[in-house]
């Protein structure tokens, strides 16, 4: 796969997701802690399709920090489910923060905000 086509991939993957999040809103019966809930799935989801996206694609600099940014996170979850002084609630709340951060920096990377 040539690199353009792996970036328009990757982009695209983020589109639906960042759309799949907006329509959250229309959801407005449900709770903030609900919607962000949804939103971190969402994102997840996202990620893990990216992670999919990027073993077969060839370099590239946008492609590249792409997967920087993935194994960082990939290293930071597992140090985090590594510690064993924080509660479970801190460590999913840590844990979304960390989705979240990811997802924002590659879409801002790829200038798909």
């Amino acid at each position: 796969m040539d690199e353009r086509k792996a970036l328009e991939q990757v982009r695209e993957a983020l589109v639906s997701a960042l759309d799949s999040r907006r329509e959250l809103v229309a959801y407005s019966r449900l709770e903030a802690i609900e919607m962000d809930r949804y939103a971190r799935d969402v994102e997840r989801g996202a990620l893990e399709e990216l992670a999919k996206l990027l073993p077969n694609a060839s370099g590239g600099e946008q492609l590249y920090q792409v997967k920087t940014k993935l194994t960082w996170m990939e290293q930071q979850l597992a140090e985090l489910d590594g510690r064993k002084d924080i509660q479970e609630r801190s460590r999913a709340l840590e844990r979304d923060e960390i989705t979240w951060r990811t997802f924002e920096d590659i879409s801002w990377l790829l200038g798909v905000v």
